[in-house]
């Protein structure tokens, strides 16, 4: 009886236990949901977009990488897009497009008769001039964005332990070198500073820069995707809830994570052809060239049938 009762007692612990844990992660995925949830859409769309994630169909999300990291918040100094990516995701396809939009790409910011800088959409009006600008220069629908700052993308990387990657160029920033084919495994300060350079020599310019942040998201993508330890996916929540606003709910991200992780089985990189051209006002931009764009918008709008 003895034992029995010290059975009883264990299994008691470890239900308590269980269910304290339980209790915790689910105080934690509340708090999670209401630092980082932003809709910028009508409730008709965000139903729309409900009903897509629900039946597994293909999403377009929009991925923006913006410098307003602690130092530029307390300084006022605002949000541009340092990074723009969309993403047309297919679990059904089992594929998923990847489309740089280099930041000097020329546009017409939407709802305003300017032409400047794609990148300034955001400082203008945030998610939505910025989601919005897409949609009117590129003709190409967006479901969802999500929004990460210079702080949370060091800190979501050095949650998981850091990432190994294989240099793209030879160049230095920031303190930090990089050489060709070397395989070395980075922290976020150091893999911040790979997909930041782009005046560097050697870094290759804008397309350069493009090429590192897609290869940087790839691996962080894998990485998290495999992430078991809940020590470590608490980690990720962390350095998440501080640093990302998105149109996704808590739901909607647990969808994608078990529902749509095939999609992530054949990633193809979409890179828009064009040239750097000295505008009116004396800036330089970047203007795609017209026929690659339709090309590479079809290939785009294709992974979402």
């Amino acid at each position: 009886m003895k034992k029995r009762y010290k059975i009883i007692i264990l299994l008691i612990i470890i239900l308590l236990i269980g269910a304290l844990i339980t209790l915790y992660f689910t105080f934690k995925v509340n708090r999670f949901n209401n630092n980082i949830h932003e809709s910028v859409d009508k409730k008709e769309k965000v139903k729309a977009t409900q009903q897509k994630l629900k039946h597994h169909k293909p999403i377009s999300i929009a991925l923006f990488g913006v410098d307003s990291n602690a130092k530029r918040s307390k300084e006022n100094l605002g949000q541009r897009t340092d990074t723009l990516l969309i993403a047309s995701v297919n679990p059904e396809k089992e594929k998923t497009y990847l489309m740089s939009i280099p930041r000097d790409t020329y546009s017409k910011i939407s709802g305003t008769n300017e032409h400047e800088k794609i990148a300034h959409a955001y400082a203008y009006g945030g998610p939505k001039k910025a989601i919005n600008t897409i949609e009117d220069n590129f003709d190409i629908p967006i479901d969802s964005y999500m929004t990460m700052d210079m702080d949370g993308f060091k800190q979501v990387i050095d949650s998981i332990g850091g990432i190994k990657v294989k240099s793209l160029n030879t160049f230095n920033y920031n303190g930090s070198s990089f050489k060709k084919n070397r395989v070395e495994k980075m922290n976020g300060k150091k893999a911040l500073d790979y997909v930041r350079s782009r005046k560097e020599v050697g870094s290759d310019g804008d397309e350069g820069r493009t090429k590192r942040q897609r290869q940087i998201i790839q691996k962080v993508v894998d990485e998290v995707s495999k992430e078991r330890n809940i020590s470590t996916i608490n980690k990720i929540i962390n350095a998440g809830e501080n640093n990302v606003k998105t149109s996704f709910t808590v739901g909607d991200i647990k969808t994608l994570y078990f529902d749509y992780k095939p999609a992530t089985n054949h990633i193809g990189k979409l890179k828009l052809k064009g040239e750097n051209l000295v505008e009116e006002d004396g800036l330089w931009y970047f203007e795609p060239d017209d026929k690659d764009k339709k090309d590479k918008r079809e290939m785009y709008l294709d992974n979402l049938k």
